[in-house]
């Protein structure tokens, strides 16, 4: 049941364009025209296969299942091909015997890609953000609309519809049952393997860091009774019911393949689950700054600041804080992996349109009031920044470099991509 595996399905067109003999004109050292002999079933299959092993020769990722091969020997056998493709396939891998125009058209009608050897990783990886997003539900707890987030999207089912994501809407009053229901021994087992990842705790008391526990042993329930590997949060309101926060059991189920947004902010939760598609990684997302002095940005530099860090991401263990220097809830601070390279998202409240910048990460540090700023450096002009911008005042974040891929995403879901 892992989501994100592109299921593709081979068809051989084991019928030739000639069928009676084979033309003069294609053949011109041939004296005469020498009969069509039809090429036996048993070397069609192993045409299929020598394409299919073509194609795993030349693309070697992990998320991709090739079905078993689909022979066309007879023209019959199109009637017969619906039955093998089912819901779940994405793409036709196809190869011909020779140039079948007409053949070629019905499967087009399918309305699934249409694939050969030739196939580039970055198509593939297209196609699973595409499955993946298909495949992916998300939860929005608490209040509707967030007051930080404000421009949406509310219509969830325009989301559904859009890109196959399924949602669940939780009141506040629903987490909080949950969360009281827990008890304390059950936390603090989660604690205790948590502090293996602590280098330091400062303000949060022991109470503090059980209640953290309690959030992530609720979030990780709804998200398995729910099936949801997405959550996302209208915490201001949280804060004004208990002095509790998200950060630290974002952080933690972020590194555990559930993808977390701050803030109830559905296109930064939308654009990190298409960046944790395209690059199977996790993924971080804030306040974005892209000119000097805003959210703690120098010059030439870009940054992200908030309170939430996968350790995944970093290079040191936590320090544990309080949220914002306000004595309540915990947040955690580390050093994020300086020098590699990263691509920030994020995505328009029209569902059609993305930035992509890629870069480079400088180095982080405390911010005291937000926990974590990272420091980058984009790839490109700085001072273009604002021009490609389309979406909220947050960006996602992952390691490594995914433009072109998310270009071919971009083709794929019909989404501009806005890039530097």
């Amino acid at each position: 049941m892992q989501r994100g595996i592109v299921r593709i399905k081979p068809v051989y067109i084991g019928i030739y364009h000639y069928q009676y003999v084979y033309g003069s004109v294609c053949s011109p050292d041939v004296k005469g025209t020498p009969p069509v002999k039809k090429t036996p079933l048993d070397e069609l299959r192993s045409r299929a296969q020598r394409m299919i092993e073509s194609f795993k020769r030349r693309v070697k990722v992990d998320f991709v299942k090739i079905e078993e091969p689909f022979i066309i020997k007879e023209h019959r056998d199109f009637r017969r091909l619906p039955m093998s493709i089912d819901y779940g396939i994405d793409a036709l891998l196809v190869g011909s015997i020779g140039s079948t125009p007409l053949e070629y058209r019905t499967l087009v009608a399918y309305g699934l890609p249409i694939i050969n050897e030739s196939v580039t990783e970055n198509f593939l990886r297209a196609l699973r953000v595409k499955k993946f997003l298909k495949e992916s539900k998300f939860l929005y707890i608490g209040e509707i609309p967030s007051f930080s987030a404000p421009n949406g999207p509310w219509d969830f089912f325009k989301i559904q519809e859009r890109f196959g994501i399924r949602f669940r809407h939780i009141e506040t009053n629903e987490f909080f049952r949950i969360f009281d229901s827990i008890p304390e021994d059950r936390a603090r087992k989660v604690l205790d393997k948590w502090k293996e990842d602590f280098k330091e705790v400062i303000e949060p008391t022991e109470e503090d860091l059980l209640d953290v526990a309690r959030v992530y042993l609720t979030l990780r329930y709804l998200c398995e009774r729910e099936d949801a590997n997405a959550v996302t949060i209208n915490c201001g309101r949280f804060t004004e019911e208990r002095p509790v926060v998200p950060c630290l059991a974002f952080s933690k189920l972020i590194d555990e393949g559930i993808i977390c947004g701050c803030e109830g902010d559905i296109t930064a939760l939308l654009s990190a689950l298409m960046l944790h598609a395209v690059s199977g990684q996790p993924v971080l997302m804030g306040n974005f700054g892209y000119r000097p002095s805003m959210f703690e940005a120098k010059e030439g530099e870009l940054t992200i600041e908030h309170d939430v860090l996968p350790l995944s991401m970093a290079s040191t263990k936590y320090i544990v804080r309080d949220y914002h220097g306000r004595r309540f809830g915990v947040t955690a601070y580390a050093d994020i992996k300086k020098g590699e390279p990263m691509t920030l998202l994020n995505m328009s409240s029209n569902l059609n349109e993305i930035t992509v910048i890629e870069g480079v990460i400088k180095g982080s540090e405390d911010g005291g009031h937000c926990r974590i700023i990272i420091h980058m450096k984009a790839n490109g002009d700085v001072k273009r920044v604002p021009e490609i911008l389309v979406g909220s005042q947050h960006i996602s974040m992952t390691l490594g470099h995914w433009l072109n891929p998310l270009l071919e995403l971009g083709r794929l879901l019909n989404l501009k991509v806005h890039h530097l």
